[in-house]
């Protein structure tokens, strides 16, 4: 009975006619795009599924004859909000990367300079200290890496109880990475490298998210969802010196999302050299004039304005 009912409340797979249709019955226009073109782009350019997941950011008429429509969403919003997603994935994606390297290699020069450490049994002791399954996790990690055209010859050569950091560094997942960079900090008791885990962990998140083409903006809109982590006190602070009062912190930093984008941007600027950096002015520069390439369409959704206007600010104060 229970598999039953479950089947029963599935959504039924509609064809991009039906979609299109479902779509108006939503209180959606075609006034931006016409529906010749969005059965183009529904065919050819974007999956319903995406597109749609940017409603939420559009209000719903409360009463009437049209309640639980949406209130001013036309599907050439849809579209153009895709296109801005894009865009900020693509800026997103280098600066998780660059922020990766920058602190594998501070990881490999803190324990080359140190005299107490060889490479190789900080390794074996991190392997010592995981539990049965997340051991056989990292070795497996490893061990499917074998026939890797690029990393499989790093495998063959060095078994993994013989393993130093620097080599499992190369190929390690960001996720074991953030792992292993804080079982040194707890080796070595070094509070700020604590403190820059939880910013490699927002890195990584960052970095799934754009590699995966998630949605990343339909998440500015109200959720009642509460950040897990408050916010850190270097970031608090450091967002003080950009101007931004306490009010306008907790406001926008209750955001999931804009917590971690506005996390990963303040890792970056710790991270990162200046030597490191080409490209990023441009890439931003590329990102602004997307979003506001049509920005007069949302005057009536404040909220997305002062989110871009936000981030506008945090990635102008320290990304360039």
């Amino acid at each position: 009975m229970e598999e039953a009912k479950e089947i029963d409340s599935r959504k039924p797979k509609l064809t991009i006619e039906e979609q299109i249709e479902h779509l108006k019955s939503k209180g959606v226009t075609f006034e931006l795009c016409d529906e010749e073109e969005a059965t183009r782009i529904l065919s050819e350019q974007d999956h319903y599924f995406r597109l749609a997941a940017y409603r939420v950011l559009f209000p719903k008429r409360i009463g009437g004859a049209h309640d639980g429509e949406y209130a001013g969403l036309d599907f050439g919003h849809l579209v153009d909000l895709a296109g801005i997603d894009q865009e900020l994935r693509g800026f997103l994606l280098p600066l998780t990367l660059d922020v990766e390297s920058a602190a594998k290699t501070k990881l490999v020069e803190r324990i080359t300079e140190d005299p107490g450490e060889d490479g190789y049994s900080i390794f074996a002791d991190y392997l010592a200290h995981l539990n049965h399954a997340d051991r056989n996790r990292r070795k497996g990690e490893i061990s499917r890496l074998e026939n890797d055209a690029y990393l499989g010859p790093l495998v063959a050569r060095y078994p993994i109880d013989e393993m130093p950091a620097w080599v499992f560094l190369e190929l390690s997942s960001f996720g074991a990475f953030t792992n292993f960079y804080l079982f040194c900090a707890d080796r070595w008791n070094d509070s700020s490298m604590r403190s820059e885990h939880y910013l490699l962990r927002c890195a990584n998140s960052i970095r799934n998210a754009a590699a995966h083409s998630s949605a990343i903006i339909n998440g500015f809109a109200p959720s009642g969802q509460i950040p897990p982590i408050r916010t850190p006190r270097d970031v608090a602070l450091s967002l003080g010196a950009l101007g931004f009062n306490k009010r306008a912190r907790r406001s926008k930093l209750r955001n999931p999302r804009i917590l971690q984008i506005t996390t990963l941007a303040y890792a970056f600027d710790k991270f990162v050299s200046q030597e490191k950096r080409n490209g990023t002015s441009a890439r931003l520069n590329a990102l602004e004039t997307r979003a506001s390439r049509n920005s007069e369409w949302y005057s009536g959704i404040p909220l997305l304005g002062s989110s871009f206007g936000f981030l506008t600010k945090v990635f102008d104060g320290w990304l360039r």
